[in-house]
């Protein structure tokens, strides 16, 4: 299964690296287990936006992002827990049920009236969706040759 090396590979980045003490105290914080492949995404780019469409979040990108997270985790549907953003108030969930490495992803409106679901993890969901492996109704957006990532 493609991860976060594949992606970093199609968007030519190098991966930071963050510690991960920083992902203990995070999920002590939030009382809650990220899926590896999260971790492992967020520790080598960090907040950002993929291909001007996907926003990631990162609950450890900064000192204010942990509180971020947390009024959003509060304001996430019972059982999904809330990993980004895309235009038209399209939210980006892990349904959180079984082990987190096992969880799937929900992308739904703002409404919360459409959905749609991708195995996961993050990181092959969002190479299927610049690659146009993935196509969404949801999201307003066509694959480019060249996918990029911006840093938030």
């Amino acid at each position: 299964m493609p991860g976060s090396a594949d992606l970093l590979r199609l968007l030519g980045q190098e991966p930071k690296g963050v510690p991960g003490q920083l992902w203990a105290e995070a999920e002590e914080h939030l009382g809650l287990v990220f899926p590896g492949d999260y971790k492992e995404l967020m520790s080598a780019l960090g907040n950002g936006v993929f291909d001007h469409v996907v926003e990631v979040v990162s609950p450890i990108a900064d000192d204010e992002s942990l509180d971020d997270y947390l009024s959003a985790l509060h304001e996430a549907p019972d059982g999904l827990v809330p990993w980004g953003t895309a235009d038209r108030g399209v939210t980006f969930f892990w349904r959180a049920d079984g082990e987190p490495d096992q969880w799937t992803i929900a992308l739904c409106d703002a409404e919360f009236s459409s959905w749609e679901e991708h195995d996961g993890p993050v990181s092959a969901f969002l190479l299927d969706l610049l690659t146009g492996g993935f196509r969404s109704g949801l999201l307003d957006f066509t694959p480019t040759r060249n996918p990029g990532f911006w840093p938030g």
